[in-house]
């Protein structure tokens, strides 16, 4: 056992650590995307996308968000990795490219230890959308059952059971529901979730809506170039090849063209007045002031 110890002290005094210059240099390498939630909106996927086919980059979808749901022995849905950690964790694996990056595992409110250890060295930016096309993704994803290919349904028995203030609604007069009545109870959730957007927005993170970068070439280098300190740059050749994918679904996608006025046109009465009584006037003028019209 004394040989052991004395044979880990003498590795120790070999092995060189590595330089702070280095470390900062390699979590310079390292971005982020945060979201509001994924849930499968093609607008969100395109970016990732776009953002994988420059082979200096690679970027995870959502991962850390969706790994849960087949792992939940290891955290729960509502938990995420340490950041710090997982941001030491992405710099390691990602040393083959010159950038590396997570979208839409994180909310802007929880990557205050990212912008307090390392402010302007890991960049973030957000990616909004419209509300009500956002709650339309965020109803349909788990209405069918979040794409749970093995047909579990512990998922959404989590959001059932914890996602949701059950007795909020019913104080509220919402329209009654029983646990089938998915469409109705994450309906209601997705506008109670909206309310974050009042502390999301008061992150030190730029808040810019995919509608305009998908709409924008010129925004999109912008934010490229924002990400990787400069590094990455997309030829034209390889904008026009992303941008043919903007109206494209992508495997396992429904083709989507509704206008969010006409997503709310289509809102039964039920749905007006959950939104009247959930969401809160503070968090309908953050929307606004994002450039939404509600």
């Amino acid at each position: 056992m004394k040989s052991l110890f004395r044979h880990q002290s003498e590795l120790s005094k070999v092995i060189d650590p590595i330089a702070a210059d280095a470390v900062r240099d390699a979590l310079s390498h390292v971005f982020y995307v945060t979201s509001w939630g994924y849930g499968a909106d093609h607008w969100f996927s395109w970016f990732v996308k776009a953002l994988n086919a420059n082979p200096e980059i690679m970027a995870y979808l959502a991962n850390e968000g969706s790994r849960p749901k087949y792992f939940p022995e290891e955290r729960s849905r509502a938990q995420r990795p340490d950041l710090i950690k997982y941001t030491r964790f992405v710099a390691d694996v990602g040393m083959t490219y010159t950038a590396i990056g997570d979208c839409y595992s994180y909310r802007p409110t929880m990557m205050h230890a990212v912008l307090e250890e390392w402010p302007d060295i890991v960049r973030v930016v957000q990616l909004t959308r419209h509300p009500y096309a956002w709650l339309f993704f965020h109803v349909r994803w788990r209405a069918t059952n979040m794409r749970m290919l093995g047909g579990e349904q512990g998922p959404l028995e989590h959001e059932w059971l914890h996602g949701c203030d059950h007795e909020l609604f019913k104080r509220l007069g919402l329209k009654s529901y029983k646990k089938e009545d998915i469409e109705v109870w994450t309906t209601f959730q997705g506008m109670w979730k909206m309310n974050d957007v009042a502390s999301d927005t008061k992150m030190p993170i730029r808040q810019i809506p995919v509608e305009q970068v998908v709409a924008s070439r010129e925004l999109f280098c912008e934010i490229i170039d924002y990400l990787t300190h400069g590094r990455i740059k997309y030829d034209d050749k390889l904008l026009n090849l992303i941008y043919s994918w903007v109206w494209t679904p992508f495997r396992g996608e429904q083709p989507l063209r509704v206008l969010p006025k006409a997503l709310r046109a289509d809102w039964q009465d039920w749905q007006i007045e959950a939104f009247d009584k959930l969401v809160s006037p503070e968090a309908q003028d953050c929307f606004r002031q994002l450039g939404y019209e509600l």
